[in-house]
């Protein structure tokens, strides 16, 4: 029988921070991340030219699918974890709510899902799985998505976003965009959130998301595909029987 437990430790608010590391395994410095090689240059005529491309993606724009890796800067250790393989799945529901998956495969296989606003975290390995309803929390969801297919003039309501320079990613050429958010309650969880933006196709295929005690997430997408069909059951889970079910509320 699977077994279900009520849990109150933690507040959605809690939670949702939680989420944010799990694009690793659970959920999204001191000092930046070094960038080797980046020209900086604040013009905004760049700005301009990169979201532009990032609005005509997002006129579009109906799933996104990719291969991830990530890995955690812990900054008091002054050290990353080990990282984390697997693949990630996003698209948008009729209502315009986020559909999520992200499934690790290495070290350890976790299972990651979001629909309707409620997010369940499984581990198949030790049949155990937390459920919570992110409730008001839900937008910071897409997060874990940020800037793939997003409109530009709401990601500018809700951060300053400025033009960093060129960059490469395993030698793909690259805009950066430094993202600071408005909310001081969104700037508790993240003080900023870098985004390396595809020269080729206005996607997003690095990810930091810097907390204020300066550990971050570092996040790389690859085999990116866009508009591709994926099943909504795909952003579903079915529980096997015997799984531990913690609700957090």
């Amino acid at each position: 029988m699977t077994r279900i437990k009520e849990q109150r430790s933690y507040s959605s608010m809690q939670y949702a921070r939680a989420l944010s590391w799990a694009i690793v395994g659970f959920i999204f410095l001191r000092a930046y991340l070094s960038l080797p090689a980046m020209q900086t240059n604040k013009d905004g005529g760049e700005l301009q030219r990169v979201l532009a491309q990032m609005e005509n993606v997002g006129k579009s724009f109906r799933s996104f699918a990719a291969k991830f890796s990530q890995k955690k800067y812990t900054a008091v250790l002054g050290e990353f974890d080990t990282p984390e393989t697997g693949e990630f799945y996003y698209a948008r529901a009729k209502d315009g709510s986020a559909l999520l998956r992200q499934e690790v495969s290495k070290p350890g296989r976790r299972i990651m899902t979001i629909k309707d606003g409620i997010a369940t975290i499984h581990q198949p390995a030790i049949k155990q799985a937390q459920i919570a309803n992110l409730g008001v929390n839900k937008n910071k969801a897409e997060y874990l998505a940020l800037g793939i297919g997003q409109s530009p003039k709401k990601l500018q309501e809700a951060f300053d976003i400025t033009y960093q320079g060129k960059d490469s990613v395993n030698g793909i050429p690259c805009s950066v965009l430094l993202l600071r958010p408005k909310d001081p309650k969104t700037a508790a969880l993240f003080s900023s959130i870098t985004l390396w933006i595809k020269s080729s196709n206005g996607i997003p295929i690095q990810q930091k998301l810097l907390e204020p005690s300066g550990d971050y997430l570092l996040v790389n997408f690859s085999e990116e595909k866009l508009n591709v069909r994926i099943p909504e059951a795909k952003f579903e889970q079915k529980l096997p029987e015997g799984t531990d079910i913690q609700r957090i509320q």
